[in-house]
């Protein structure tokens, strides 16, 4: 429990790049894991220096000490995209996407954090809203099909990402 509370202050301050949260683990059309592919098993921290967040350790089945067997975390991979699923204090998952470029000796990984836009609420099946910490509007969503998640992750990454490092 005190991983959770760890790995979820960790991604905290990156919580307020996303407006989302998710009834069920996301992608729903993709099952969990049982292992973390080696591709994105290693010791990372995000490139930009204005803020200390730490080493993230992602290896074969935890992800910041945290087992990917227990309720608090559902990893899942989909080509170059890797899935972390945090369940939160309310029992929904909040979500974060990384995505890898590499070929060669050339490797970059960006964190997304998905939003749902206020033109392209009408698209998806939102349960709740609220009013978040920060001031935004935030969306309980549910049911996300194939279409809405690429929409989703696809136009975040085009609006936030930031870079990371590996450090091994």
């Amino acid at each position: 429990m005190k991983n959770i509370v760890f790995l979820s202050a960790l991604l905290f301050g990156f919580a307020s790049c996303t407006n989302v949260t998710f009834v069920s683990p996301q992608p729903e059309f993709l099952s969990p894991l049982s292992g973390i592919p080696e591709k994105y098993q290693g010791e990372f921290v995000f490139a930009s220096n204005d803020t200390d967040q730490g080493v993230n350790i992602i290896t074969e089945t935890t992800v910041n000490g945290i087992s990917i067997f227990s309720d608090s975390v559902v990893v899942k991979t989909r080509g170059n995209y890797f899935y972390i699923n945090l369940l939160d204090d309310k029992g929904n998952y909040e979500l974060y996407v990384f995505k890898q470029i590499a070929y060669l000796n050339y490797e970059k990984i960006y964190a997304v954090f998905p939003n749902v836009k206020k033109e392209k609420l009408h698209l998806f099946n939102i349960i709740e809203d609220w009013t978040c910490n920060n001031g935004k509007q935030c969306y309980l969503l549910d049911e996300v099909n194939v279409n809405q998640f690429n929409l989703l992750v696809n136009s975040s990454f085009d609006d936030e990402k930031i870079e990371l490092k590996r450090l091994n």
